[in-house]
């Protein structure tokens, strides 16, 4: 009998390991509630090589983007919609110590290889202290490819839409049972909703609010993606996605005026042509403590697996994690340090 495994949450994390799944013959069935404000819909589905305000690429960077080139190309083939993006960013900026701290930066090669310092590009970004480019980036229309693969895996009856229970989840035998049908293992993969987790509430999650416009703005050039404190990445037509504030503390996952104020104001210190709002969302990121992602099985519980805390590079890490980690289920491969679950261990033992 071959293995079979439920993915709980459907957002970029699930849907990813299921492609992976499928992709290497592995049976699953997915849950998710449909959460309208999850951060998978609500992020601009942004992919950048390079990352913060320190300017870091990851030693995984060129792989990360071959296996996000292979599944999103495959979803388009699928799915036949247009859901993906290359688009450079044009990243101005700040002040006069970013421009000079930028100059260090190209002396590693692994950055180099992403930047342009010297672009040539007519655009309405404000860089009164220098811009520059970055190549292999871009963005994948999160909304429109959750809801078009969720409808696939529907019709092929791998995928659920219902809220799961925890008390429904039965052990028996080293495997698990829920809603009458038997699973080698049990993949949570559920974003911020970790924190109702009795199998895995102990992890180092820390939850960040983040907080996003929708804006109408004529004028703009849509090949690019615009960076100056928030980014700005296009929709449709002069519609373009703004965002996004980081929120450590905060009472609920609504938008709110002081979140409103700080993206109009970076918004105009990055643009200067007229805009009009014409939405705003919030959605809380499963970001944890160290920004790594969280992979592995549960310390003591047997077919119990954790896939999480993908955080603001989602995007660009989840297909290639999810290699990985198919490649953990189905050969017993190791999965990698800094993203291992292994490494929050003490989290657990302490709590016990």
């Amino acid at each position: 009998m071959s293995k079979k495994y439920l993915i709980v949450g459907g957002g970029i994390a699930g849907l990813s390991l299921s492609w992976q799944l499928q992709k290497q013959g592995i049976s699953f069935q997915l849950i998710d509630q449909g959460i309208s404000n999850s951060s998978s819909k609500i992020a601009a589905g942004m992919f950048n090589p390079v990352s913060g305000k320190r300017m870091t690429v990851s030693a995984e960077a060129h792989n990360m983007l071959a296996s996000l080139d292979e599944m999103m190309e495959e979803m388009e083939a699928l799915l036949q919609k247009k859901l993906y993006v290359k688009a450079p960013i044009l990243q101005a900026f700040g002040n006069v110590k970013e421009a000079n701290d930028f100059s260090a930066h190209l002396d590693r090669p692994s950055f180099a290889t992403f930047v342009d310092a010297n672009p040539t590009i007519d655009c309405k970004l404000e860089k009164e202290f220098g811009y520059f480019q970055v190549n292999g980036s871009g963005w994948v229309k999160t909304v429109e490819w959750i809801e078009a693969y969720q409808n696939y895996l529907e019709a092929e009856g791998k995928f659920t839409r219902a809220q799961f229970s925890y008390d429904g989840l039965i052990e028996q035998d080293g495997k698990w049972t829920y809603a009458d049908e038997t699973y080698e293992g049990i993949i949570f993969c559920e974003g911020s909703l970790f924190s109702h987790n009795p199998h895995f509430n102990w992890l180092p999650f820390k939850l960040c609010k983040g907080q996003v416009l929708l804006i109408n703005c004529a004028g703009l050039n849509p090949s690019y993606i615009l960076k100056r404190g928030v980014y700005l990445v296009h929709q449709y037509e002069d519609v373009y996605k703004v965002g996004a504030t980081y929120e450590w503390e905060y009472e609920d996952a609504l938008p709110t005026a002081d979140g409103l104020n700080q993206l109009l104001e970076k918004l105009k210190q990055m643009i200067s042509l007229p805009f009009e709002v014409l939405d705003q969302y919030a959605g809380i990121r499963p970001t944890t403590r160290d920004r790594g992602a969280i992979l592995g099985e549960h310390p003591e519980r047997k077919n119990l697996f954790v896939f999480n805390g993908l955080g603001t590079k989602g995007m660009l890490q989840a297909p290639l994690l999810a290699k990985n980690f198919a490649a953990f289920l189905q050969e017993g491969t190791t999965i990698p340090k800094q993203v291992s679950v292994q490494r929050f261990i003490s989290f657990y033992s302490n709590g016990q």
